[in-house]
């Protein structure tokens, strides 16, 4: 599955593809511009949260809680994660 949504700043169009899906796995990779970020999650409760900025990006990965992430200012956040059921989520949030 393959998703494009407006990049934060000039930075034109995100592209986020997600990788592999399967009971308590999800894995994704983001592209904007020059930018690059890849996230995942294994095993229930776990997660990854991905900031997406006009200058670049940073990832943030480890136990996480299923609840969407707030908006952050000048960033799109996108975050994967696992609950106990095995279900694996994917929220993309932006500013």
């Amino acid at each position: 599955m393959t998703l494009h949504f407006p990049a934060p700043g000039d930075s034109g169009r995100a592209t986020l593809s997600v990788t592999e899906v399967g009971p308590n796995k999800i894995e994704y990779e983001v592209k904007s511009g020059n930018n690059r970020s890849q996230g995942g999650a294994t095993g229930p409760g776990r997660g990854c949260l991905t900031y997406l900025r006009a200058h670049g990006s940073g990832n943030s990965c480890g136990t996480l809680a299923a609840t969407r992430p707030s908006p952050q200012p000048g960033a799109v956040t996108i975050q994967a994660t696992t609950s106990t059921d095995g279900t694996a989520l994917l929220h993309i949030v932006s500013p």
